[in-house]
């Protein structure tokens, strides 16, 4: 089963702050089965992250993010 959803502020507290460091407009988690994923979108791309729960991917996602900008 697939299960898609946008992430707020209320989910995770410190996406409001992603989204002003990196100009995100959206946080989208998606969940099939056992794996989720987070994606951010911005106006470069979507960064991805993979794990067992919505914090893992988060941080996963979090951290594509900044190794993207700072290369």
């Amino acid at each position: 089963m697939l299960s898609i959803r946008i992430l707020t502020n209320n989910d995770i507290p410190k996406i409001e702050k992603m989204k002003q460091d990196f100009n995100i407009f959206r946080v989208v988690d998606t969940k099939k089965g056992k794996l989720e994923m987070v994606e951010f979108f911005n106006k470069d791309g979507v960064f991805r992250g993979f794990g067992r729960d919505t914090k893992a991917a988060y941080k996963r996602a979090k951290r594509a993010v900044i190794k993207y900008y700072n290369k």
